[in-house]
């Protein structure tokens, strides 16, 4: 079938549906299309087999729809540019597994395109069913697997308009609060051939089809807060996302030191502030801990880019303090049950505001004034005396373990510090129970330099590595070409439990890391189970605990067996890698052989090009 797409407007050549998709992505500046093939994409096949787009759009084969889907997100991540994945009708959707929550709830711009069954099935049209499975995978809603995770979804149904529904999908993606699209499409729809119009229809033109602009605070909010901030006696500043922009990180971090303002991470997805290089910085919290100073202390605190910024069974204002909330997602539009009690509430874009904020601080006569400089001098001290003292402990726990003593998370993380001396390291953190050890001890102060999947849904570090890898080679590229500068090589270090490796499809992964040639290292924490479930377990029923087995009881089932969350014995993690791709792999077990192994990791990584990983066995569940 072949019809002009617009009657007013001269064509050029035939183009297939599918052609008229991968126009568009290259349109809306989508350079990366992760690809798990089935029955419904023969038109995107021969599109690729045509190289029509090959210097424009790179696409990479990902064995496992969950790893594709983190590889665009760890893209999106690391780049800030949406990434696709194009998977295969509802199969290929469910397979996206977990994923999908991940990339709804950090807000991480993918596009997720997916084939239907054909819509025919006697030949009527090209495309029209011709095997057995497309009666199989006929489901009566496609689109209703994932639409409440998505900002936009929607079916392209014939090619004319398959440019503007990218677009279209492409605006929501990137306007903020920013998130996932799905688009669905029938074999024939993709198969449809249709005229390209030789001048592109302002439609379709995606310079005139943009996101929205990001959002800041009126002039008058501007100087409130910064009136407020400059007038209290201890605020403190509580995010978990500023930093997913290197100039949301540093314009927080000048308003902080500017006005010497405590600045906590509250369950951080990604690194939002200099652990080490700012006195301001009042560490990082998930769940436990129990009531954070800071917090009890404040007479103001300002949230900013935080979905959860305490929990108020664990830790929470003092009473009186004065709460305010800047968020790109302030109402938090997916989420059904939550509240954050404040005086004022503003939806804008971090960087932005907080850049308006500094800059009526600057401009405003109060900031000069010897009283306000004397308060901000005394909070200075503040809290670089508090700044040092937790310094302190954390050095404290890095401490070398006896011989015969278990390892210990921050000691590995220590030395890990000391064998990445100077390299430019990225961070991938999946810890679970250990993901404040991590954060604590890793030391990183720059922007993206330590980035978490944004959700729940364990398995992300895998693909995302694959992912964080390509976009920063991608990043890499566009400043050759400015004749800017590139960045350092980094090298990335996937942070992951026994079980969250599990989840990760590794073998699948480190398949992509070798063939894309975007190796990295990757340590597990095996403590021999997962200790979420075990721990919530034990919170709400103290009453099962009980001592571990005796050695002489071996035999004996532990809690965590009988929990049903114990990974024992452990899988063969190292050699799992090492058949899908060749990686390099240690597990270690003493003090004496951390060093070593962590060394031999990086140099695998940066000299060899391929993939190590370590096993690090610590305290059992």
């Amino acid at each position: 079938m072949a019809a002009q797409a617009n009657s007013d407007v001269p064509a050029t050549e035939m183009s297939s549906g599918a052609a008229h998709v991968l126009k568009a992505l290259v349109a809306a500046d989508i350079t990366h299309l992760f690809v798990n093939l089935g029955s419904d994409h023969p038109a995107f096949l021969a599109a690729f087999a045509n190289k029509q787009f090959a210097d424009k759009i790179k696409i990479f084969t990902a064995p496992n729809e969950m790893n594709a889907l983190s590889a665009a997100s760890g893209f999106a991540q690391v780049t800030g540019r949406p990434a696709a994945v194009l998977v295969h009708v509802e199969c290929g959707t469910l397979g996206l597994a977990g994923a999908i929550h991940n990339v709804s709830k950090g807000r991480i711009p993918v596009m997720i395109l997916a084939g239907t069954v054909p819509v025919t099935m006697e030949g009527e049209l090209p495309g029209s069913r011709n095997e057995y499975i497309h009666w199989i995978q006929d489901v009566p809603d496609q689109r209703a697997i994932v639409r409440q995770y998505m900002r936009y979804e929607h079916e392209i149904r014939r090619p004319h308009n398959a440019a503007q529904l990218v677009l279209r999908a492409v605006q929501f993606m990137m306007s903020e609060p920013r998130g996932p699209a799905y688009l669905v499409a029938s074999r024939e729809a993709l198969e449809e051939t249709v005229a390209t119009p030789a001048s592109t229809l302002t439609s379709c033109d995606a310079s005139l089809n943009g996101a929205l602009e990001a959002p800041g605070l009126l002039p008058s909010s501007a100087q409130e807060l910064a009136h407020i901030l400059l007038a209290a006696e201890r605020p403190l500043i509580v995010t978990s996302y500023c930093g997913r922009s290197p100039s949301g990180f540093t314009t927080l971090e000048r308003l902080a030191d500017t006005v010497a303002i405590a600045v906590h991470d509250n369950a951080p997805i990604y690194n939002n502030f200099p652990t080490t290089s700012s006195v301001m910085h009042q560490g990082h919290q998930w769940n436990g801990g129990g009531q954070l100073p800071a917090l009890a202390e404040a007479d103001v605190v300002l949230v900013v880019d935080s979905d959860v910024p305490w929990i108020g069974a664990q830790s929470r204002p003092k009473a009186g303090a004065s709460v305010y909330h800047l968020d790109c997602d302030p109402l938090k539009e997916t989420t059904t049950l939550w509240s954050l009690p404040c005086t004022k509430r503003w939806k804008v874009d971090s960087a932005v505001a907080l850049g308006q904020i500094l800059e009526a601080v600057e401009s405003s006569a109060e900031f000069s004034s010897a009283e306000t400089k004397a308060r901000i001098e005394d909070r200075r001290a503040f809290l670089t005396a508090r700044f040092a003292e937790r310094q302190m402990k954390l050095r404290a726990a890095e401490a070398t373990p006896a011989a015969g003593k278990p390892l210990t998370v921050p000691f590995v993380m220590a030395r890990l510090r000391e064998a990445t001396a100077g390299v430019d390291v990225v961070g991938l953190n999946e810890s679970t129970t250990n993901l404040g050890n991590v954060a604590d001890h890793l030391g990183h102060n720059g922007p993206l330099s330590l980035i978490g999947s944004g959700g729940g849904a364990l398995g992300w570090y895998s693909g995302a590595a694959v992912g964080a890898a390509l976009g920063l080679r991608e990043d890499a590229a566009r400043q050759a070409a400015h004749a800017a500068p590139a960045n350092k090589d980094p090298l990335i270090v996937a942070f992951t439990g026994d079980g969250t490796w599990l989840f990760g499809v590794p073998s699948c992964a480190y398949w992509m890391a070798a063939k894309y040639n975007t190796p990295f290292v990757t340590i597990i924490w095996n403590n021999g189970g997962w200790a979420s479930p075990k721990n919530a377990c034990l919170r709400i029923h103290p009453e099962v605990a009980r001592a571990p087995a005796s050695e002489g009881a071996k035999s004996v089932p532990s809690l965590s067996d009988d929990l049903m969350v114990a990974l024992t014995p452990s899988p063969a993690f190292g050699k799992i890698a090492e058949g899908a791709a060749g990686a390099w792999w240690a597990t270690v077990r003493e003090a004496s052989e951390v060093d070593a192994a962590l060394q031999k990791a990086v140099a695998v990584v940066r000299n060899e090009k391929r993939c190590a990983l370590i096993e690090v066995v610590i305290p059992s569940i």
